[in-house]
C-alpha cells in the first residue's frame, strides 16, 4: 500500500506540535535537537555532583591508613651499676737517684732494662782524696781515745780535774763524728738503688760530672702497679678504699685489682677527684703510662639490655626510647644508661613488660597511633 495514499499519521504529528516548531525550518529543528541533548548531559553531571575527584579520594584513604611499628617487650635482670673512668697506668714505685756528693762518674754498672736489686751500685763517682781523708780521721779517733783514756785514768788517781777528763771525752767524740761524716762522703760516690725493679732511664756516661742533686738513673718497682684516673663529683661517694675493680687495658688485656686511693680534696679546675686502683704486676707486664678503662661495680640493680640504636631524643634532648600502650597510643619513656660495653647496652627506668618501639621509632611522634608488629626473634 502506498504511504502516500493514508497521510492521516503525519497530520496529526504535526497537529501536536507547537506553532513555532511547524514553522521553523528542518535546519533549526535538527540545532535544536542537539542543544537539548547537550543541555541534558550537563544537568545529569551537576545532579549526580558528590563525586569526588579520584586524587582527592586516594589522599584520604592514605591519611586515614595506621603506620606498623615494630615492638619487641622488654624484661629486666639483675645487674651491677658499673662507673667506668677514662685513665692511664702508673707505677706506684718509681725514683730518679740522685748524686749525693759532687764528682766524675767513674762507672755505670746497670743499663736501661736491667733489673735490679734494693742496694745495687749504679753509679760509682771517683773517691778522689775522700779516702785519705777518712784515714785521716781515723788516725784522730785513734789519737783522741788515747787521751781519753789517759785522762780517765789521772782523774781515778787524782791527779787531773773532771773538766779535763770530760773535754777530753768530748774530743774523742768530735773525731768519732768527723769519721763517720768522711766515711758517708766515701760511701755517697756509690749511687744504689732504693728497692728492686728495673732501671729504665740512665742521664749520665762514664766521664760526666755530677753535682749533688744530678739524675744517675730511673727505677721503676714492678709491682704493685696502679691506675690512676678520676671520679666525678656524682660518682665519688659511691666509691670507697678497698673495693674491687676491672681495668681494661688499650690492648685488650683485663687486669683485676682493688680501690687504692680516693682524694678527699676536688681538682679545683676539674671538679674531679683522683682515684688509684691498686693492680697485681709479679710477672712484670705492666708499663707505665698505658691507656685504660677502670670499671668500678657499685651496686646491684634491676636493668633491662637493650641495642642503642633504638634510642631517641625528645624535645628537650633526654635520652629515652619511644613505647606503645594500649590502643596502639606512642609514650615517650626516659631512661638512664647503667653501662654501655662489649655486651650491649644496659638500662633502668622502664618498667618489666614494656612495649617498646624497636623499627620505625623515628617516624612516630608522642600521642600518634600506630600498628605495633612483634617480629619473631625480635629483641630490644
Amino acid at each position: 500500500m502506498n504511504m502516500m495514499s493514508n497521510p492521516e499519521p503525519e497530520s496529526r504529528w504535526k497537529r501536536m506540535q507547537p506553532g513555532f516548531l511547524r514553522r521553523m525550518s528542518a535546519g533549526y529543528k535538527a540545532a535544536l535537537g542537539i542543544l537539548v541533548l547537550v543541555v541534558l548531559w550537563v544537568a545529569s553531571g551537576v545532579v549526580g555532583g558528590g563525586h569526588k575527584p579520584a586524587g582527592e579520594s586516594d589522599d584520604t584513604a592514605k591519611t586515614n591508613v595506621v603506620p606498623s611499628v615494630q615492638v619487641a617487650l622488654l624484661s629486666s635482670s639483675n645487674r651491677n651499676a658499673t662507673i667506668t673512668i677514662r685513665g692511664r697506668t702508673q707505677a706506684l714505685h718509681e725514683v730518679d737517684t740522685r748524686a749525693q756528693v759532687d764528682g766524675v762518674v767513674k762507672s755505670i754498672h746497670f743499663e736501661k732494662g736491667d733489673r735490679v736489686r734494693a742496694g745495687d751500685v749504679l753509679c760509682e763517682l771517683m773517691v778522689n782524696d775522700r779516702g785519705a781523708k777518712l784515714d785521716m780521721a781515723a788516725a784522730l779517733v785513734a789519737e783522741r781515745e788515747k787521751e781519753a783514756n789517759a785522762a780517765d785514768t789521772l782523774l781515778k788517781e787524782g791527779a787531773t780535774s773532771v773538766t779535763a777528763a770530760k773535754q777530753a771525752t768530748a774530743a774523742l767524740e768530735a773525731a768519732r763524728a768527723g769519721q763517720r761524716t768522711q766515711q758517708i762522703e766515701l760511701d755517697n760516690t756509690k749511687i744504689r738503688a732504693p728497692f728492686s725493679g728495673f732501671v729504665d732511664d740512665r742521664y749520665v756516661n762514664a766521664g760526666d760530672y755530677m753535682r749533688v742533686g744530678d739524675k744517675c738513673e730511673l727505677v721503676i718497682a714492678p709491682e704493685p702497679f696502679l691506675a690512676v684516673g678520676s671520679l666525678s663529683e656524682k660518682d665519688v661517694s659511691q666509691v670507697r678504699v678497698g673495693d674491687p675493680v676491672s681495668v681494661t687495658l688499650v690492648t685488650g688485656e683485663t687486669v683485676p685489682g682493688k680501690v687504692y686511693f680516693v682524694a678527699s680534696k676536688a681538682d679545683a679546675s676539674t671538679r674531679t677527684f683522683h682515684f688509684e686502683a691498686e693492680l697485681p704486676n709479679k710477672e712484670a707486664k705492666l708499663r707505665d703510662g698505658v691507656s685504660a678503662d677502670i670499671h668500678i661495680p657499685v651496686k646491684a640493680l634491676k636493668a633491662m639490655k637493650i641495642s642503642p640504636g633504638i634510642l631517641v631524643l625528645n624535645d628537650n634532648g633526654v635520652v629515652g626510647v619511644r613505647t606503645v600502650e594500649s590502643g596502639g597510643i606512642v609514650r615517650f619513656k626516659p631512661i638512664e644508661i647503667i653501662s654501655d660495653g662489649p655486651d650491649g647496652m644496659w638500662v633502668s627506668g622502664i618498667p618489666d613488660g614494656t612495649t617498646v618501639i624497636t623499627v620505625g621509632q623515628e617516624f612516630v611522634s608522642e600521642g600518634s597511633h600506630v600498628k605495633p608488629v612483634a617480629a619473631r626473634g625480635a629483641r630490644a
